[in-house]
């Protein structure tokens, strides 16, 4: 009988690399509903476009970031925010009416080819940036939502941690994700989105 000789390496995997925490890159795949589980659809980041962040630098919503926190990579979570935890009630002090005569307008951008229904960025000639959903149009004005599109809904997320890295020294000093190398994951966990 032959016998085969191999040999064993260990490696070493440091589990605290693996963990959520400051001064890491977290890959997240995630379904995000209206309400609950059953709601409509408002999101999908997969394995393919997966949600890449620096964590604790507030660009996430803190309680989103405050239930990820706990987590390991590969590890999948599920939770709903309220809209106060989210982004906020919808506010009808946002909703403003704009003149045309008071926007700074543009050849690439004429003011007659905005529509009700479009997400737009204007400047008004004293310099105030809108950013918001145009709600109605006329020859003379518009009225333009700046809430943001998702205030006032309650936020169901369910996902998974696909991949954790510390961040680089680039990404610490810019104080978020910078794609390293054209990949868009990293990741090796590759079961299909969300089960």
């Amino acid at each position: 009988m032959l016998y085969q000789h191999f040999q064993c390496t260990s490696v070493y995997i440091n589990m605290e690399e693996k963990r959520v925490g400051p001064g890491k890159i977290i890959e997240i795949k995630y379904e995000l509903r209206e309400n609950n589980s059953d709601g409509q659809v408002l999101e999908i980041m997969d394995e393919q476009w997966p949600l890449k962040f620096l964590f604790g630098k507030r660009t996430m919503l803190p309680v989103f970031e405050e239930y990820l926190s706990v987590l390991e990579e590969g590890q999948r979570f599920e939770f709903t925010l309220d809209p106060e935890d989210a982004y906020g009630l919808h506010d009808i002090d946002q909703v403003v009416m704009v003149y045309k005569q008071e926007l700074v307008l543009s050849d690439r951008h004429p003011y007659e080819m905005l529509d009700s229904g479009d997400y737009v960025q204007l400047q008004t000639v004293e310099g105030k940036k809108l950013t918001g959903a145009i709600k109605d149009k006329t020859d003379l004005f518009l009225v333009v939502d700046c809430n943001h599109s998702m205030a006032g809904k309650k936020l169901h997320f369910k996902g998974q941690i696909l991949f954790i890295r510390p961040a680089r020294a680039d990404e610490i000093e810019a104080g978020r994700y910078i794609e390293p190398n054209g990949f868009r994951s990293q990741s090796t966990l590759r079961q299909p989105p969300n089960e």
